[in-house]
């Protein structure tokens, strides 16, 4: 039965005005709840978007707007009539715990809150049936000062950032702390009067592992490309499979052999990143591999390189000081090298 029949209507009417004395001003899009119902520490409530947003609805598991409001019925608990001093600010969500989602495309909801805890609720959705949309075990919730919120408005200006690469300093001699390295697959394509690498190109891990079994000298710096099949179109999808799962499968044989251990993989791709003003990504592919073996950086710091070049050919001298320079990305540009640094984000006039 909606809403049940035990429970005490509670007046909306001021919800927002009273998230808004507190810090938290809502506009229009989320002013969503429309009636609400209380049964001792449970909160019913009816939550809806506006005619403007019902028609993207369908964008979303559930409308964040929609969701959001939801939330917003937990400002309604408690006792009206006591004013609760103790509480210095708002319960903002921090923690979530068991969240599932059974429906899509809702544009209303039938919400009920409960405690699941200190400073914390769980929340049942279904849609206007009565069917279910989405539930969330556990909703801890931290408390956030009025004085807190009025602060972070005076920061926002500021507190975007974006990616810009910059020029490694030149070196009065190119470092030689790659040692003795080795190749595997096509990367020599990319390198020009190469010297101090192993007279042999491997075609794959295996082999220069096997070779290392057999009495080799282990290498400490082995190069791998990463570049999309010439006759593959540009941004297919196809080709970004492929070769993530060829960079996955290398990076689990690298990582899952011991021999290993003390060298650094560096795999060598060509336009996978937009490293100077006006450049474009023209290998979708090879930036997918890119963001694979960031990740795999993130877990296994010190034992991988990327390295982005341009269409002009890697000699030695450039190469030593991209791996020379410590860092985990560079790109080289017109025989410059490049790393990544965060800057902050120039907000235009609009």
């Amino acid at each position: 039965m909606w809403p049940p029949a035990d429970a005490v209507a509670v007046d909306v009417g001021g919800v927002y005005e009273r998230l808004a004395g507190v810090g938290l001003e809502y506009g229009p899009v989320f002013q969503g709840v429309r009636a609400a119902w209380r049964r001792g520490d449970e909160v019913f409530a009816e939550v809806a978007l506006g005619e403007e947003q019902r028609a993207e609805a369908g964008r979303f598991g559930l409308h964040p707007a929609l969701l959001d409001a939801a939330l917003h019925t937990a400002a309604l608990g408690g006792d009206d009539s006591e004013e609760d001093s103790s509480r210095p600010g708002p319960g903002l969500p921090f923690v979530w715990s068991g969240v599932s989602l059974y429906a899509t495309g809702a544009d209303t909801l039938r919400v009920r809150l409960a405690p699941a805890g200190p400073d914390a609720v769980s929340l049942l959705v279904a849609d206007t049936t009565g069917a279910p949309v989405a539930s969330v075990a556990s909703l801890v919730t931290r408390t956030v000062t009025p004085e807190q919120l009025r602060a972070t408005r005076n920061v926002t200006h500021d507190a975007l950032f974006h990616t810009t690469w910059r020029e490694v300093p030149a070196q009065d001699e190119a470092p030689a702390t790659a040692g003795r390295w080795a190749l595997l697959g096509s990367v020599a394509q990319h390198l020009d009067a190469l010297s101090g690498a192993d007279d042999t190109t491997y075609p794959e891990l295996a082999e220069l592992s096997q070779a290392m079994n057999d009495g080799a000298a282990a290498a400490d710096t082995v190069l791998v490309s990463f570049e999309a099949d010439s006759g593959a179109r540009a941004g297919d999808p196809a080709e970004a499979r492929r070769m993530t799962h060829c960079a996955l499968r290398l990076v689990r044989e690298w990582l899952g052999e011991e021999r290993f251990a003390g060298s650094r993989l560096v795999v060598v791709t060509r336009g996978a990143v937009a490293a100077v003003s006006g450049e474009g990504v023209p290998d979708v592919a090879a930036a997918a591999v890119w963001g694979l073996v960031r990740s795999a950086q993130a877990e296994h710091p010190d034992r991988f390189v990327l390295v982005d070049v341009d269409d002009v050919s890697l000699s030695s001298g450039v190469l030593r000081a991209a791996l020379g320079c410590g860092e985990p990305q560079v790109a080289v540009r017109s025989g410059d090298v490049l790393v990544p640094r965060l800057a902050r984000a120039v907000a235009s006039a609009a």
